[in-house]
């Protein structure tokens, strides 16, 4: 029986082991993911910016406005700052999501050695027992 706790207790390292792999590869794969998100979320404001600032000197100038003076660039750069502000918080919102997900990744892979190697213990106190009582270590 000693023989069997022996290689229970090796298997639960090496499934302990390649599970917190696969975990350190998930939180890598979905802080990669939430980036390109990220990414892709700030590219579209800035269009959008583009698109609303052309907008904003079109209706100027079909009015007979100066779109380069006075009320119109007061509008213009207001757009500008809310952007700029919307694209700074999508950032940082971005970079923690990110942050967050390769920490759990980091958290399940502790998790999963901890309880792999709390097996594999277990298995080889059990295997200890098992040759001491048949006295593989000279005791019986």
């Amino acid at each position: 029986m000693g023989l069997i706790d022996t290689a229970l207790g090796i298997v639960a390292l090496f499934g302990a082991s390649k599970g917190a792999k696969a975990a350190k590869k998930a939180g890598k794969d979905e802080a990669a993911l939430g980036q390109r998100t990220t990414a892709e979320k700030i590219h579209m404001l800035k269009q959008e910016e583009r698109t609303l600032a052309g907008e904003t000197r079109n209706i100027a100038a079909g009015s007979n406005v100066k779109a380069d003076v006075g009320s119109p660039l007061t509008v213009l750069a207001e757009q500008a700052k809310r952007f700029a502000r919307e694209r700074q918080f999508t950032a940082e919102v971005g970079a923690e999501k990110s942050n967050i997900a390769r920490q759990h990744g980091r958290n399940v892979a502790e998790q999963t050695m901890y309880k792999g190697v709390q097996t594999a213990l277990g298995a080889f106190g059990s295997a200890a027992q098992s040759s001491k009582a048949s006295g593989f270590f000279g005791f019986g």
